[in-house]
């Protein structure tokens, strides 16, 4: 351009901050109301170390004539106070005003800085106060009460005019005078002239009771009644995870000033149990049990307790070099938690996610695993659920930080919980069953694929370490790995045979496990080679008798054994097992040897043709699945059991028909109707009948007599 060329004046360009007021409904519209609101002044307290919490809801309204300025006569009204028994220091003072810019950005241990944090109670006022350590604050983002371009005002305990406004301004100051009194038992009066410094936080939020430019969202007292509820839907999780917090209460106060408790929330650590990984682990873990209290005063049997067992995980620096650098980069810290409630059977699809403060109950956030899973998570920009590297954030640094906990840290903790698990079973500080209660359940994540993926890869790291997870049957309280034991069987088998096998292999001295069907199903589908795996079948079985003195089983457990021993049809394995039942009680063994001899009858050919031969049967009595095996067998001609025919009828007639019968059949001796030596009038009937049907056969009883 010529140097001749006039110049053009410039105009303003360049990028702009929306105005404040449009920044707070930008939240309000993408956050949302609820017991998240509660969560987020919880989070706040806890990184402030504070251990008390208390939420009163305030129905009573408030003079309006002794008034700092009287725009704040509509903000006297019922309103919603949340205190903490920690104070602010300057940089909280400072941060709280600071939109959008939170001072926890950097700082990976305190929970506020992943919540939306302050600004998500306009949703409920326009006004939010502040009274703690030396300072009471009230935030106008409005500029209607303070003056054009003031968006609040900084009442200081260590100023002289603003100490005599405190004292002398009753109404405009009572709601915090009657607060202090509450939650801290301190005069109003003490706090401002002598100690100059509130030791705790009181916020009050005067509800909205008209439509502003900051919401049109109208809070009334069944408002806050529904924000009560909803926090108390979640009560027993929301202390499972925090550092400091071991105290949340809601109370309420009427329009008379009576005070009721809705809730009390405590959590406390046994310190007598903590277990501890080794110092050589690439992982850093600590194992205790938490224990959550709830209490109502409108309800007093509403008394509950949980005992959880808590597993903390960090990945130590220096073994996974992507995680170490994302933690860095963004300022996260590689933690997993699990929490476990011991002697309580809960649906897994309760259980869900935390980030350090449970995340809203929608299906996103529920594993299906048995556990409850908190970690520092990155979030969504509502913090409704957590990031995954889906086809439009793949490259999303915090979504990859969520899988990298996934994959690397979460399995190391599960692992870690189990085997703590373990042994607080063997020291009886946990029942065994809560072990497999631990175990990932197939069937509960089979339709969730990112926690079907998860459940499976930490299934594979418990099983490629060959962990002892185990518990066998002999001695509940002893664990093997899945190498060393003998499964139960898979297939359809009553209860009273399963509970013979396991009280012979037992004897027997056999590996024998016993496990619920969620870890059979977790074997099933992960185990790496399931085909080396031992499991009790009849072949096993039978097997097991052979080193076993089957004399000292009971003969209901015998007939249970001989049942699914033969079940597979494999006969000839029974070969000198003492374990074919005869009518008399006693047992023979499976041989083609004489005195082996074992008879079965049928509708055609029964047992009262050989009155003689009783203590040949088979037991009438036996199942019908066990009767139909032996008949089978019978037909192979294995061993001495003999289905009873015509011929054989002849043949242990012939061999075993008493003398005397002989001789009087034969009219060498008379026949005394009153002598106990008869043939029994049931057989006799039976014999001609069986003479009559099979009389081609008859040739064969020529020498009997008849």
């Amino acid at each position: 351009m010529s140097s001749k060329t006039k110049k053009k004046s410039r105009t303003s360009f360049g990028a702009t901050a929306p105005p404040f007021i449009d920044y707070l409904q930008d939240i309000l519209r993408r956050y949302p109301d609820g017991g998240q609101i509660l969560k987020e002044l919880i989070q706040n307290a806890d990184d402030a170390k504070a251990t008390e919490v208390i939420f009163v809801h305030d129905d009573r309204s408030y003079g309006t004539e002794s008034l700092w300025t009287d725009e704040l006569g509509k903000y006297q009204g019922p309103a919603l106070y949340a205190y903490n028994n920690a104070a602010f220091t300057d940089e909280d003072w400072q941060g709280i005003q600071m939109a959008g810019r939170s001072v926890k950005r950097n700082d990976p241990n305190k929970v506020g800085r992943f919540g939306i944090g302050f600004n998500s109670v306009y949703h409920i006022t326009d006004v939010p106060s502040i009274f703690s350590s030396e300072h009471l604050g009230m935030m106008d983002p409005q500029e209607k009460i303070f003056g054009e371009r003031d968006s609040g005002f900084l009442w200081s305990l260590d100023d002289a005019e603003h100490q005599e406004a405190l004292i002398e301004m009753h109404d405009q100051f009572q709601p915090f005078r009657d607060i202090v009194s509450l939650v801290s038992r301190k005069e109003w009066s003490k706090v401002i002239n002598e100690d100059q410094h509130f030791d705790g936080t009181i916020f009050r939020f005067p509800l909205r009771k008209e439509a502003s430019d900051i919401s049109d969202n109208l809070y009334d007292s069944d408002r806050v009644v529904e924000l009560f509820d909803s926090f108390i839907a979640d009560a027993d999780l929301s202390l499972l995870f925090l550092k400091n917090v071991t105290s949340v209460s809601l109370k309420h106060i009427d329009m008379h000033g009576t005070v009721k408790i809705r809730l009390e929330v405590k959590s406390s650590i046994h310190t007598d149990v903590v277990l501890e990984s080794e110092d050589n682990s690439i992982i850093e873990s600590s194992t205790r049990f938490k224990v959550i209290t709830l209490n109502s005063e409108d309800h007093k049997e509403d008394h509950k307790d949980t005992k959880w067992l808590l597993t903390t995980c960090i990945m130590k620096e220096g073994n996974v070099e992507h995680l170490d650098s994302l933690a860095k980069k963004l300022s996260f810290f590689p933690q997993v938690d699990l929490a476990f409630p011991c002697g309580e059977k809960r649906d897994c699809s309760e259980s869900r996610l935390s980030c350090f403060l449970p995340l809203p109950n929608n299906e996103s956030n529920k594993t299906g695993l048995p556990v409850y899973i908190n970690a520092c998570f990155g979030l969504t920009d509502n913090r409704r659920q957590i990031k995954w590297q889906e086809e439009d954030q793949q490259h999303d640094e915090h979504a990859v930080w969520n899988e990298l906990l996934m994959n690397k840290v979460l399995p190391q903790a599960y692992i870690m919980i189990i085997q703590d698990a373990i042994n607080l079973a063997q020291q009886d500080n946990l029942p065994v069953s809560s072990v497999y209660d631990l175990w990932p359940d197939i069937a509960q994540v089979k339709h969730k694929h990112k926690w079907y993926a998860v459940a499976l890869d930490v299934l594979d790291h418990l099983f490629r370490q060959n962990v002892a997870v185990l518990s066998l049957a002999k001695e509940e309280r002893e664990f093997i790995t899945p190498s060393e034991a003998v499964f139960p069987c898979n297939g359809p088998t009553s209860g009273d045979i399963l509970a013979a096998i396991k009280r012979t292999l037992v004897s027997c001295g056999e590996n024998l496990v016993t496990l619920p069907g969620s870890v059979a199903r977790a074997i099933d589908e992960a185990y790496p080679h399931r085909d080396t795996l031992k499991y009790v079948t009849p072949a096993f079985t039978r097997g097991s008798l052979r080193k076993f003195d089957v004399h000292t089983i009971s003969e209901h457990d015998k007939l249970c054994l001989l049942e699914f021993i033969l079940s597979d049809g494999k006969y000839r394995e029974l070969e000198g097992l003492q374990l074919l039942p005869l009518n008399d009680g006693s047992f023979r063994s499976f041989t083609d040897r004489e005195e082996d001899t074992a008879l079965i009858d049928s509708n055609t050919f029964p047992r009262v043709l050989l009155p003689f031969c009783k203590h040949l049967f088979i037991p009438a009595d036996l199942r019908p699945a066990c009767s139909a095996h032996l008949k089978e067998l019978a037909r192979t001609n294995l061993f001495k059991v003999i289905n009873l025919d015509a011929e054989k009828v002849a043949e242990y007639t012939k061999k075993f028909l008493p003398q005397d019968w002989k001789q009087m059949s034969k009219g060498h001796v008379n026949w005394d109707v009153s002598s106990n030596q008869q043939p029994p009038l049931e057989w006799l009937q039976e014999f001609w009948a069986f003479l009559n049907t099979h009389f081609k056969e008859l040739s064969a009883l020529e020498d009997v007599g008849y």
